[in-house]
């Protein structure tokens, strides 16, 4: 039996699709999987259980990349298409069953999924390899509690100061004498953020796996204890990797995006999503000024995340 995934090329809303993928896998234990996916997206799957192949597309001038993921699924016949991206291509290959999930902009996204899907299960899950379990297992200990820190976003407008986060981290030594920070996220965002974030912090204190692959980030946050960041692909993967997660929200929408489950916490702007949608923002600005260290503390100490 073969399956064909169409993907989003997003990280956050590949991660957010993970609990339909396994709702087809337990359904058809024995089929094997083919994702269609962008290049960054595309490690979420790199340890798929019953991965066949991962095809692997770049956007290109004039939408010809449609026609080179025609070209590689043009001739196998699909049991089932699951196309994420409603998209016209399902149309054009051969197939039993294809779903098209559409988004709903004013729903959250995993009820969009669940219902649309038929699905009980909404629990997000990033496969990670043995070698990835003994690399952590290595470098973690029990002595420490660990925070993950995600200080980037593909949307300046949404990103949290670089200061915000150095005075956040500084207020947290001062309460937890065993805490240790992993920074993460991607090469980019370490020459962004990473020198602000880390400024008259120990070295010692912090750990930079910024640049690493997705699936050895998740194997990390499998193994700490909180996770902090932006809303963000990096945010979800903390909600699939099983971490108690404070997400900060500002110009998205966290009734759409924001994680409900009962270890998830979002901490958003005094403005409301409506505010900044009425707005022309300024896209190398950050809207999250408003957000202040010490309410990330405050969650912290009144859910006993530490």
């Amino acid at each position: 039996m073969k399956i064909l995934v169409i993907s989003s090329n997003l990280i956050g809303d590949t991660i957010l699709s993970t609990g339909v993928v396994d709702h087809f896998l337990k359904n058809n234990p024995n089929a094997q999987f083919t994702f269609i996916i962008g290049p960054t997206a595309g490690q979420i799957y790199q340890h798929f259980p019953n991965l066949e192949k991962i095809i692997l597309i770049k956007k290109a001038k004039f939408n010809t990349h449609w026609l080179t993921m025609y070209l590689h699924c043009w001739n196998i016949k699909w049991d089932i298409i699951v196309d994420l991206r409603s998209s016209f291509l399902s149309f054009l290959l051969f197939h039993k069953k294809k779903y098209i999930f559409k988004k709903d902009k004013n729903k959250h996204h995993l009820d969009q999924l669940i219902s649309f899907f038929q699905s009980n299960d909404s629990d997000l899950n990033v496969y990670i390899s043995s070698e990835e379990e003994d690399i952590v297992k290595n470098k973690l200990n029990s002595e420490n509690k660990y925070v993950v820190i995600f200080p980037g976003g593909n949307w300046e407008p949404k990103v949290w100061p670089s200061s915000n986060y150095n005075q956040l981290l500084k207020i947290l030594l001062k309460k937890f004498s065993n805490i240790k920070f992993i920074t993460v996220g991607s090469a980019k965002e370490e020459n962004l953020y990473l020198n602000s974030i880390k400024k008259n912090i120990p070295e010692d204190k912090i750990i930079n796996l910024m640049g690493i692959s997705l699936t050895l980030t998740s194997a990390y946050m499998k193994k700490s204890h909180l996770f902090i960041g932006n809303d963000s692909g990096l945010m979800h993967l903390s909600v699939a990797s099983h971490l108690n997660t404070i997400g900060l929200f500002g110009p998205t929408d966290d009734h759409i995006y924001g994680h409900r489950r009962k270890n998830c916490f979002v901490i958003r702007t005094k403005e409301d999503y409506n505010y900044f949608n009425r707005l022309t923002l300024e896209k190398n600005k950050s809207y999250m000024t408003s957000i202040h260290p010490d309410q990330v503390v405050d969650i912290i100490t009144d859910n006993n995340l530490l």
